[in-house]
Order: structure tokens, then C-alpha cells, then sequence
């Protein structure tokens, strides 16, 4: 997906890039903006050494946010289906079905908090400006 936005500020090889709601957005939902708010920063990389006040193009990754919601969404349902297997193989008691989904889930999310700071600085799982739109 492309995104057209403004540089604000550069740190080192990534720079921070105000992205404005399109019309199309207010609709769906489904995006990193809150509600009610009209744009959103975050960070991209900056191959072209964009400046700030650029109004630059900054693509993500398809195969990317697949990745993504497989190990947010699909992984979580996955232990918790093994959870109830095991409970109801070995254990035959609901609550500690309940309990045993818990822990997996609190350690799956620790475990992602990791997996997810090992890859905030890989270029196929994050936001990169590819095209200067217009320089300030």
C-alpha cells in the first residue's frame, strides 16, 4: 500500500512522516488512525535521504502485514485451541483450560514483543520512502 505524507523530522536513517486521513478511511476502520484524529506520524526508512518538510511516497510491505496478523490473530486462536485439546486430554477441567489459554497467550505476547523489536529494523517488515513527491 502507498501513502503520500510530509517528512517532520529525520532520526539518522529513518525519518518520522505525518500521513493526512483520506476520505476513504473514515469509513473502514481498520488502520493505525485514532478516532476523530485527522492525521498520524510514525516512522519509515529513508533510503533517498528525504528532508524534512518533503512530501515523499512510503509504501509497506504486502507480504508484511500477512505476517503480521498471522501472528497477532491466527497464532493466539492456534494456542488456544492446543490449550483445549491438552486440558481435555490430560486435565478434564474447563477452568484450567481457561487458565492454561492465559498463560499461553501472556507468553505468546511477550515472546512477539521480542520477535517484534528484532524487526522493527528490517526493511521487509517496515514502512520505506520510495519516491520524493515534491521537495520543500
Amino acid at each position: 500500500m502507498r501513502e503520500s505524507g510530509i517528512i517532520t523530522q529525520i532520526n539518522g536513517e529513518n525519518a518520522t512522516v505525518k500521513v493526512d486521513k483520506r476520505d476513504e478511511c473514515s469509513k473502514c476502520g481498520m488502520c493505525l488512525f485514532p478516532k476523530g484524529a485527522s492525521s498520524i506520524e510514525f516512522n519509515a526508512k529513508n533510503p533517498l535521504n528525504a528532508k524534512v518538510g518533503d512530501t515523499v511516497i512510503i509504501e509497506n510491505q504486502k507480504d508484511a502485514k500477512l505476517f503480521g496478523a498471522v501472528l497477532v490473530f491466527l497464532v493466539p486462536l492456534l494456542l488456544i485451541a492446543l490449550s483445549a485439546v491438552i486440558t481435555y486430554v490430560f486435565i478434564k477441567n474447563e477452568i484450567w483450560m481457561l487458565i492454561l489459554s492465559v498463560i499461553f497467550i501472556v507468553l505468546w505476547y511477550t515472546i512477539l514483543a521480542v520477535i517484534d523489536k528484532k524487526l522493527k529494523n528490517s526493511l521487509k517488515y517496515c514502512s520505506v520512502i520510495v519516491e520524493i513527491k515534491e521537495k520543500n
